[in-house]
């Protein structure tokens, strides 16, 4: 790449990203081992998903607006305040003295952990040609591999030694510190969008239906094992407010979402299959520390190092395809045979995880993180070359807003499945005074005999087992629309 199209301060410029995408990235898996203490904390364990769902629904309805602010104010000026927001969420929830008051700071963690994610995507975006734009962004996953790894593990030594809160109040300081290095890089020129920020009707709608979506899903998570549902009703009201939001956005001169760039094949194929990938990672993520940690007595730290060959396996291969895309701009077999090696070992989890055990799933996350890394870096690139849209901070937001959307609601569903799956086992088991379904955390089980002990974890694997499988038929689906996948030459001059 010729370097004259970068300016002239932007090794520190991107050095500087690294750090503000590391607080982002930290926040959303330190938490992971953490979990198990939580409930226990709390007494609460069918509920958990909300601690992590409430993050992710918060930062999916924030980032269609962050994308919009983006256009029309530039990135530089937004940094500031977003960051700020962020660590006084993150101090909240380090107070929480209910499960109740966790979540809701979540939420408020979420809406500046959505401008903490998209604002270094939209800063690089603006300034790379479409081409590089891979090569330069998947070194950034080196921060997210650093993050999936290091954070459950550092939020494991912090529990054990302070306490969970401290996996919040961390936040304070790297914040602090990302800020004096950040402000004074940043670029001053941005290419802006006057007018009218958006539409608030389509807005209204797009809340409507997501928030809805979310309460019935977790509804009918619920009725799986508690024979309570209201969730139909939701899910019916969460359908016409999204039959609103399309009509109203196709109407509408300025929608919160750009819905009228996505209406080419290219483009709708290139955002499911970012979604779908995207969304089956969190569960895994999220659930598996918590799941070696009651099923198979990891210790916290330990659970945490799980996911990071999945993490690593990713990053490596990421690297070595984007640099080839680069040299050749052809992309179109990667999400195909990424896709197919993904759905594969998925697939080897859910038939050989409880025969093989611990290690073995370990194995096979590795195999689908490499899978993964075949054409994850390229998504992004991918919609934006498909839409070739005019505004340019809408459209990075919007392949966030899906990715965290569908991440609440996938979450939702295996957090469902797994939480009141393994309430239901318990509550069939004699557990010792004191101890309900719901309370049971990794301390607990080190002081029972053998025989109740293998119950416990036997019904922890066995509330977790459809996750995997339903992974699988996720990347199923994405290798059928990688099949589908048009291609395009991607542009060596910068976005404008």
């Amino acid at each position: 790449m010729d370097k004259s199209l970068l300016p002239s301060n932007f090794n520190r410029l991107y050095y500087s990203l690294f750090l503000l995408v590391f607080l982002g990235a930290l926040d959303t898996s330190i938490i992971a081992t953490a979990l198990p203490t939580i409930v226990g904390d709390f007494d609460v364990t069918e509920n958990i998903s909300w601690v992590i769902v409430g993050y992710n629904l918060a930062a999916g309805l924030a980032l269609p607006v962050f994308g919009k602010l983006v256009d029309k104010y530039g990135s530089s000026r937004l940094i500031g305040w977003t960051l700020g927001f962020f660590l006084f969420a993150s101090v909240l929830c380090g107070m929480a003295p209910t499960i109740e008051f966790l979540t809701f700071a979540r939420a408020l963690q979420g809406l500046g952990g959505a401008g903490i994610g998209v604002l270094p995507l939209t800063i690089l975006t603006s300034i790379l040609p479409e081409r590089y734009r891979p090569r330069y962004m998947a070194p950034i996953s080196i921060v997210w591999a650093v993050a999936a790894i290091g954070g459950p593990v550092l939020g494991g030594l912090l529990t054990d030694a302070f306490g969970w809160r401290w996996n919040f109040w961390i936040n304070v300081p790297i914040g602090l510190v990302t800020f004096i290095l950040i402000r004074k890089v940043l670029p001053k020129n941005e290419n802006l969008k006057p007018g009218k920020l958006f539409d608030v009707s389509t807005y209204i709608f797009f809340i409507a239906a997501s928030v809805l979506l979310v309460l019935s899903l977790n509804g009918l998570t619920e009725a799986m094992t508690t024979e309570i549902s209201g969730a139909f009703p939701l899910l019916w009201l969460a359908g016409a407010a999204l039959v609103l939001f399309f009509w109203r956005s196709f109407k509408a001169s300025n929608p919160v979402i750009p819905v009228r760039s996505f209406t080419s094949r290219g483009a709708i194929t290139a955002l499911a299959i970012a979604t779908i990938s995207g969304a089956n990672l969190f569960p895994i993520a999220a659930y598996v520390p918590s799941l070696l940690q009651m099923s198979f007595d990891f210790p916290g730290w330990l659970a945490g190092m799980a996911i990071g060959p999945m993490v690593l396996a990713m990053l490596g291969v990421s690297i070595l395809i984007t640099r080839r895309v680069g040299r050749t701009g052809r992309f179109t077999k990667y999400p195909v045979i990424g896709s197919a090696i993904a759905g594969l070992a998925m697939l080897s989890a859910y038939l050989f995880g409880e025969t093989l055990g611990a290690w073995w799933i370990v194995v096979a996350l590795g195999i689908a993180g490499a899978g993964l890394g075949f054409y994850v870096q390229l998504n992004l690139t991918l919609v934006q070359a498909f839409t070739a849209a005019k505004f340019l901070g809408s459209i990075t937001s919007t392949v966030s807003v899906l990715r965290d959307l569908s991440s609440s609601v996938v979450s939702t569903i295996a957090g469902g499945i797994f939480g009141f799956g393994v309430v239901n086992l318990l509550s069939k088991l004699t557990l010792p005074e004191g101890l309900t379904p719901s309370s049971v955390s990794p301390s607990d089980l080190a002081t029972m005999d053998a025989a109740l002990k293998q119950d416990i974890q036997d019904a922890y694997f066995a509330a977790y087992e459809p996750v995997f499988l339903n992974s699988a038929f996720a990347y199923v689906f994405v290798f059928a629309l990688a099949l589908t996948l048009p291609k395009i030459d991607l542009k060596t001059d910068r976005a404008h």
